[in-house]
């Protein structure tokens, strides 16, 4: 380039920088951004459809935490979303995917943190019916020319015995317009590609997708993607929770039973299931009849209200007798560990039915797992635990012991290093009571795999029909049921019916004593003794996890007290101080600046002395929330006293930044409002600037404080940047 055609160059940069109405590094406010979705105002209210749609609207919520962003949310489908895009009326929409056709125009995030579902639609008055796969078998698919819609009707017709012939289409367009010209029979698009004229066959697959928007707001998209990442980054275990919440509630209703699995389940005996009573919260002594109760025959009923399976409960004595039951056919199933040996090659296994927390009970004082090779007393209740535990931890030395009680005896005797007992057990048990020198390791835990035994008898496709009915589950309904079987229940009639002689012996016992009570003066005391050591050994269970709470909420209690204002929420005087002199402390960016506010409400003591206290309170607490709203999540706000408040902007890059705040705190301080009348008060504001006007705190202070001063004595309802060149410390930037 020519020495000429630099000079032109730069000249321009000067001329465009010098006519811009705005700074190239101004303070921005946090944008509203106005973002398409799926619409799903026709969906029921737990279709998977909204189950997705709510799923990124509180993934976007989270964003807003770290960004400040507010959303204005505008339901349509994606045809419709693009065509918005382009005149701009919209930011963004979700949730999209890459289509083949005007790319050119439109960017993809490269994060998703969004899903939609692939699905099979027919025209309204087409006479395919809904979620009836064979009448699909011989009918023209429109698919898209991608591998997702191929597989989706390969694994739809290896599914359900449906034999379609695919038309593949290079765009979405194509595909619709083909639908509607009758070149088709059905086709398969995701949800927000669906017309008004067309209805729901059937839900295909679940599919991962991303933020669309135009070219030119690729540095939104760009922002987007890198606050995903810091979300998962800072808080990984937020998209788990979500996706527990959302997403697995919505693969839930795309599990599909094929044609020969629904001619099974319409035809399906009552299936015998196997149980060993007597082994709490899991198996329990049967409440009337032959059902048993516990958390495994509850969510046994759940799963055949929710495929149409019915079961019998058949009791056995112990686990070796249940597992002779299924071999000889007097039982179909039975709840175990999976575990891959040849001693039950002869069984079919569903996929993995619980997953069960085991806790280690280790004699008190013990901090953690010893290394190395280690005796481990095991319960018998769960079968294939002992093989399972064999094969993760082949040092460990199994030590089998048919009830919990017994284990926690044989690790107090001696005999073992810990013992390895299910959580849920110990919870609603409260069996450690009695065990004193005995606790559970807060830090150590393992989960072990359930899953359900199939009687060789049974068909093989039992096994796909139970799997599919688990994943069908609602996981919501599933830990109900859990919370239901933690709480003691046991009243006086289900004690006399499960253990009749023990209550007639127990209530002669009463009779017995209250007859000698007056002899047996001894006994009461001892009694009372017994009660006090329990009420103790109760008390030191719960001390250790009680301990950390108290003093997590005695930090959280003296670090508010010392550092929050209570009326307001905000910093106080003392913690203004702090958080400026750490800031000062850290380096500034190039060319960047702090900015110290001080402000009064003008007229706030006549508007107090005339409205009251309670008024006055409100008013300063409406305009702590106003200056919140106005400055960064990185600005620190705090009230100095009264009605004075402090603002502390660190790396502020220009002085419009400073002008543009002060007089947004000036509108919101204009638009107070006391008993309807808006006139009452303004605000008066000064600034001082780290380090034009120095960097140690007093010096700051003195400087904002002055030039506000100077605006009270120009009339008030206005601000100032001091400048300590001009006569009395004060000129310079002002505004009203």
């Amino acid at each position: 380039m020519s020495l000429l055609a630099r000079c032109c160059s730069v000249l321009f940069v000067v001329l465009m920088l010098l006519v811009t109405s705005r700074p190239l590094f101004a303070e921005e406010p946090a944008p509203l951004l106005r973002i398409g979705c799926l619409d799903v105002s026709d969906f029921p209210d737990d279709a998977p459809e909204r189950l997705l749609v709510s799923y990124t609207r509180h993934y976007l919520d989270e964003i807003s935490r770290s960004t400040g962003w507010q959303y204005q949310y505008m339901p349509m489908n994606e045809r419709t979303a693009r065509e918005m895009l382009r005149q701009g009326s919209i930011d963004m929409y979700f949730p999209a995917q890459q289509m083949g056709t005007d790319e050119s125009e439109f960017s993809l995030s490269t994060e998703g943190a969004a899903y939609s579902i692939l699905s099979v639609y027919a025209m309204e008055d087409s006479a395919l019916a809904a979620n009836e796969p064979a009448a699909l078998n011989n009918k023209k698919i429109g698919v898209l020319d991608t591998e997702l819609h191929a597989y989706a009707l390969t694994s739809l017709g290896r599914e359900q015995g449906v034999r379609a012939d695919p038309v593949v289409y290079e765009t979405s367009d194509e595909l619709h317009r083909a639908l509607f010209l009758g070149e088709v029979d059905a086709i398969i698009d995701r949800a927000s590609c669906r017309r008004d004229d067309e209805k729901l066959l059937q839900r295909v697959a679940l599919l991962p997708a991303r933020f669309l928007a135009s070219k030119k707001r690729e540095g939104l998209l760009k922002n987007l993607s890198d606050v995903i990442l810091y979300t998962r980054r800072v808080n990984p275990s937020f998209e788990t929770q979500l996706s527990k919440m959302f997403l697995d509630r919505a693969q839930a209703q795309l599990v599909r039973f094929t044609a020969t699995e629904e001619a099974y389940l319409a035809s399906a005996p009552v299936l015998r299931v196997a149980y060993v009573s007597s082994h709490a919260p899991f198996f329990d002594e049967p409440n009337a009849g032959d059902v048993p109760d516990g958390i495994y025959p509850s969510v046994l009923r759940l799963l055949g209200e929710t495929i149409g399976l019915y079961f019998n409960f058949v009791p056995a004595e112990d686990n070796d007798h249940a597992l002779k039951m299924l071999r000889t056919g007097e039982a179909d199933l039975f709840f175990c560990v999976y575990n891959n040996t040849s001693s039950v090659r002869d069984l079919c296994f569903t996929s993995t039915f619980a997953t069960e927390d085991f806790s280690y009970v280790v004699r008190r004082g013990t901090s953690e797992i010893p290394p190395g090779p280690v005796r481990v007393a095991l319960s018998s209740w769960f079968v294939g635990a002992r093989t399972y535990l064999n094969e993760q931890h082949p040092d460990w030395q199994i030590v089998p012991v048919a009830e919990p009680a017994d284990c926690l005896r044989l690790l107090e005797d001696g005999g073992c290093d810990y013992a390895f007992l299910p959580s849920l057990f110990l919870q609603q048990s409260g069996i450690l009571a009695t065990h004193p020198g005995l606790t559970v390791l807060a830090s150590y835990s393992a989960e072990l795999p359930v899953s359900i035994a199939i009687s060789g008898d049974q068909p093989r496709i039992l096994q796909s029909v139970l799997t599919k009915g688990l994943l069908k589950l609602d996981p919501r309904r599933a830990r109900e049921i859990i919370n239901e079987h933690m709480t003691s229940r046991l009243t006086l009639m289900t004690a006399i019916m499960r253990y009749p002689v023990q209550t007639v012996a127990l209530a002669c016992v009463v009779l017995l004593a209250l007859f000698l009570a007056l002899f047996h003066v001894s006994r009461s005391r001892i009694e009372r003794r017994q009660a006090v050591i329990l009420r103790r050994k109760n008390e030191e269970l719960e001390q250790a996890v009680e301990e950390q709470k108290k003093l997590m909420r005695a930090r959280d209690i003296y670090k508010q007290e010392a550092e929050i204002d209570p009326l307001t929420g905000l910093l106080n005087k003392k913690a203004i101080r702090a958080v400026y002199e750490e800031m000062v402390a850290s380096p500034l960016k190039d060319g960047a600046f702090h900015a110290f506010f001080i402000m009064d409400l003008d007229h706030f003591k006549e508007m107090n002395d005339t409205y009251g206290h309670q008024a006055g309170d409100d008013v300063l607490r409406r305009f702590a929330e106003d200056i919140r709203s106005i400055f960064r999540q990185s600005d620190h706000i705090g009230r100095f006293g009264g009605d004075e408040f402090t603002v502390l902007m660190p790396n502020v890059t220009t002085r419009t930044a400073v002008e543009h705040h002060a007089r947004r705190l000036m509108s919101a301080a204009q638009e107070l409002e006391v008993r309807d009348d808006h006139s009452l008060l303004s605000v008066s504001i000064g600034v001082a600037l780290v380090p034009m006007h120095g960097t140690a705190y007093d010096d700051v202070f003195m400087a904002a404080d002055a030039a506000l001063y100077d605006v009270k004595r120009a009339g008030r309802n206005g601000w100032k940047i001091y400048d300590a060149k001009k006569d009395g410390g004060i000129l310079c930037t002002e505004g009203k």
